[in-house]
């Protein structure tokens, strides 16, 4: 058993508090300089979604297992965002992954298991922010949060996250096949997506809780299990 899988509950345990109480950037950086210390970590399309210091360090790409040379002339960078806790980098590198899957297969498993944590966190994160801003905003004689769909669309997000976290609750590396693993992300998305809309027009600012649900949800895009030709 290698250092990498004797550490992955506290690695991942690591990436989700980070997600949660901090930041994507700094959750994101953990997770990178645990698994893929100084690689660019990137999906199968060649796209990344990395804190600024991982992209600031990379000396070559990961791309979804195989290394390449990082060609500083191919990649572009799409957008640099200011989220909590850090920048966030968005990147276009120019290259796809082999079809020859077979390397890099734990840190793979690893990483993907990772980013469904790490979202999993922001996910609550935003659902506390949602929370606090919902139970100060008064409309009439009661707040938003007593409003009657408002209240249940929360419960409905409440127990979305706690079944999503009761799947990921002891499963190591490899227990979740990659469909199982889109499912989930499949399910943290549309759960933000819920929650952004509860924000209002005030989930759809730049400064607002709702660009940090709309970089996560890129993540997922962007290191979905590359999918099989039919």
């Amino acid at each position: 058993m290698t250092t990498l899988v004797r550490d992955t509950a506290a690695l991942l345990e690591r990436c989700h508090d980070a997600a949660r109480h901090e930041g994507p950037a700094p959750a994101l950086a953990a997770l990178a300089d645990g698994v893929l210390p100084g690689l660019l970590p990137c999906g199968p399309g060649g796209h990344a979604v990395v804190a600024a210091p991982t992209h600031a360090g990379a000396h070559a790409l990961w791309l979804d297992g195989a290394r390449r040379p990082l060609d500083p002339a191919r990649t572009k960078v799409r957008a640099e965002l200011g989220l909590p806790g850090g920048r966030v980098v968005l990147l276009d590198t120019g290259h796809a992954a082999p079809t020859d899957r077979d390397a890099g297969a734990e840190q793979r498993e690893v990483y993907g298991l990772g980013l469904v944590w790490l979202r999993l966190g922001l996910a609550q994160a935003l659902r506390a922010a949602c929370f606090t801003r919902l139970a100060h905003r008064r409309v009439g004689d009661s707040t938003l949060l007593q409003q009657q769909l408002v209240k249940g669309t929360v419960a409905d997000v409440l127990a979305e996250h706690l079944e999503i976290q009761a799947v990921l609750s002891g499963a190591h590396p490899g227990d979740l096949p990659p469909g199982m693993l889109d499912h989930l992300h499949g399910r943290i998305t549309a759960a933000d997506r819920e929650q952004v809309r509860l924000l209002g027009a005030a989930g759809y600012l730049t400064d607002s809780p709702g660009l940090t649900a709309y970089v996560s949800e890129l993540l997922a895009e962007a290191y979905a299990a590359a999918k099989e030709a039919p």
